[in-house]
């Protein structure tokens, strides 16, 4: 059987419908029906996500392999347009609610924009750029990213994207894989999850058409944090374990770049593990990522990085001393990054306040929101709020209940 029929024959095994198993793997109905009529060639990604969903043990993966060759991700596509995924509907809202907290996105219009690009509703014509002022773009992008201005750079990559889907050259269309990689960071930083599957799905086919290293470990990223957002937990863990075991035999000899995206890569699994109270596949993907931020560059990933992820999987592990312990051995002025710096003291806030330690924990949240006041608005640091308001309801802690007007949370 080839392996259209051999999904079928797993799904009907596992009694589980095509609209389950699109809902489970985010590809559409019609497109899991075309595949399973060999009236589409599958994506890798579909095999391995549906092998994980259907419980086959492998026998997914190895009739993909069997029937479309070895080694997917490290050379060029064949699977010709975009799928378009179940959660890619244009009237999504752009608005995600946390149980027991509404995230509000105060960034709509850039939002809108940004996702026009990227599902045009008729065909754009793209600026004609040459491909040293595209890399110079993409490098301004990341920049703005690192720095958390979000809202600005959405509309800026709206101005990338039809750069990106016209290039047709090796080197442009690493590029437009990382436009398409920044497209998705940016839209999960502004509460846009059904967009940001578009972006990272669009990185993830040309980053394998590029065959970059650098490009296939960031998208792969990108579908690790979005399933993670949907509490896809061990999708995550094993999308990230899969990956690097593609990944890891090309990487002595890959640039520092593509060495800091894939520490990035096993640092989002690892917190993926830690969901899952996988305590070693946690700390040994902390390691992996150890490992690359001393081969990659400091703005791409650093030891200060990596110990926001330490702080964040010990805090999931319920080890709050552990985390506060991560955080004293380094020098938040050493964390390159304005994003990861945040995050560094949200994290110190949110282990603070397991600990007790409210004083403490206000006066870090209140530092993350000097250094970046966007990142206070997402649901991990409004949460923490939440908490110690309703650990004291009366509380006068300084500047606690100004920062909850300020974040729009409430009891």
């Amino acid at each position: 059987m080839g392996f259209g029929e051999q999904l079928r024959h797993w799904r009907e095994r596992r009694k589980v419908s095509l609209s389950g198993l699109a809902q489970a793997t985010h590809y559409s109905k019609g497109y899991l029906s075309r595949v399973e009529r060999r009236q589409r060639k599958p994506e890798r990604l579909l095999a391995e996500l549906a092998d994980d969903t259907l419980g086959a043990d492998g026998k997914l993966v190895g009739a993909w392999v069997m029937e479309f060759g070895p080694e997917p991700m490290l050379g060029p596509s064949a699977g010709g347009e975009a799928t378009k995924r179940r959660t890619f509907l244009k009237s999504a809202s752009t608005a995600v609610v946390v149980p027991g907290l509404a995230e509000p996105n105060p960034h709509v219009d850039a939002v809108a924009r940004l996702r026009d690009a990227l599902v045009p509703d008729s065909p754009t014509k793209a600026e004609d750029i040459s491909l040293p002022a595209f890399g110079r773009a993409v490098t301004r992008a990341r920049r703005d990213f690192t720095a958390a201005r979000y809202a600005g750079l959405a509309d800026d990559l709206a101005d990338l994207v039809p750069v990106a889907r016209a290039a047709t050259d090796p080197a442009g269309i690493a590029l437009a894989a990382q436009v398409y990689h920044l497209a998705a960071r940016t839209l999960i930083k502004l509460s846009a999850p059904p967009y940001a599957w578009v972006a990272a799905h669009q990185a993830e086919q040309a980053a394998r058409a590029s065959g970059d290293l650098r490009a296939i470990a960031e998208a792969r990223r990108d579908m690790v944090s979005l399933f993670h957002r949907a509490a896809g937990y061990g999708k995550a863990r094993d999308l990230t374990a899969k990956a690097a075991d593609i990944l890891r035999p090309a990487l002595p000899k890959a640039s520092p770049s593509a060495w800091g995206a894939y520490g990035t890569l096993m640092s989002t699994g690892a917190i993926a593990a830690a969901r899952l109270e996988d305590r070693h596949t946690a700390l040994s993907m902390l390691g992996e990522a150890d490992e690359a931020s001393h081969r990659s560059p400091k703005l791409v990933l650093s030891a200060g990085h990596v110990v926001t992820y330490r702080i964040g999987v010990s805090i999931i592990l319920g080890d709050a001393g552990t985390a506060i312990d991560h955080a004293r051995r380094i020098v938040p002025e050493e964390i390159p990054t304005v994003e990861r710096r945040a995050s560094y003291f949200t994290g110190i806030a949110e282990a603070y306040t397991l600990w007790g330690k409210t004083d403490r924990a206000v006066r870090a949240l209140l530092i993350a929101e000097k250094i970046a006041p966007t990142e206070m608005r997402r649901a991990g640091p409004r949460r923490v709020i939440e908490d110690l308001l309703h650990r004291d309801p009366h509380s006068n802690l300084s500047g606690l209940r100004a920062l909850a007007r300020r974040m729009s949370v409430t009891l």
